[in-house]
């Protein structure tokens, strides 16, 4: 049977599975699912028509709360991707599936899917509609627009800010420290709206990326691209722009997202 804390507000028709602990302080909405062993804790809030995999954990304690100390937290580069409340805020119809992991002070748009065994640190907005893969790790500190896809195993550093209607394809990462000496990272990467990004294409600190840009898979993206550019290599370079009937093909399918 559900482990549960009685001092929690739940909603209708909620459903806990075998081993799963609800802890005191969660907020949870109504046809709310809950499956076997997954861990919501207090902080938590899961509205309405909401499905938490298996072993999941929502709500998991910041970096600052376990080990009281965190130089991220003061830096004013992050300073635009605070969350201040101390909530796991999953939106409506979102599904999360097993193994993931979100931390304290995330907010979660309507109808999030998940693929199994991602991670979702602190300070993480999310819009809606939005696509986080297969062990996916957004790393704290980043900002994700509405019908956003975030694909498998791809890795988003701190201060990363992504558009809406952008499209990230598996294996991508993104690099905050140009240096790789510690305290000394945070040089944020920016991705326009509606742009699109290669399989296994790495991106460099500090650099970014325009509205409606296509970067072609397996590059290494080392300074900005222009808007409605397509480039790729390594390094990636410019080479053309995209047509008005390109743009339009893409923005065609943002829509139908689910």
């Amino acid at each position: 049977m559900a482990d549960t804390d009685k001092r929690f507000n739940l909603g209708r028709n909620v459903e806990a599975g075998y081993g799963a602990h609800i802890q005191e302080g969660a907020k949870i909405g109504r046809n709310v699912e809950i499956k076997p062993f997954a861990v919501v804790l207090s902080g938590a809030v899961l509205e309405d028509n909401c499905i938490i995999g298996d072993y999941c954990i929502i709500g998991h304690p910041t970096k600052l709360q376990l080990q009281k100390a965190d130089f991220s937290a003061t830096s004013p580069k992050v300073a635009d991707f605070i969350v201040k409340e101390p909530i796991a805020k999953i939106g409506k119809g979102s599904i999360i599936r097993s193994g993931s992991i979100i931390y304290k002070h995330v907010k979660i748009g309507r109808k999030l899917r998940t693929g199994h065994n991602v991670l979702v640190r602190e300070h993480v907005t999310i819009g809606d509609n939005c696509v986080v893969g297969t062990q996916a790790v957004l790393d704290g500190y980043i900002s994700l627009g509405d019908r956003s896809m975030i694909q498998s195993q791809c890795y988003l550093a701190q201060s990363v800010k992504v558009g809406k209607g952008v499209f990230i394809a598996p294996g991508c990462i993104f690099m905050d420290n140009k240096k790789i000496i510690l305290g000394k990272g945070l040089a944020g990467i920016n991705v326009g709206d509606f742009a699109r990004i290669g399989g296994g294409t790495k991106m460099l600190p500090g650099i970014s990326i325009g509205e409606h840009v296509l970067i072609g898979a397996g590059s290494v993206v080392t300074k900005d691209v222009p808007s409605r550019a397509v480039a790729y290599g390594v390094p990636a370079m410019v080479k053309r722009f995209q047509s008005e009937a390109e743009i339009k093909e893409y923005m065609d399918t943002i829509a139908e997202w689910e």
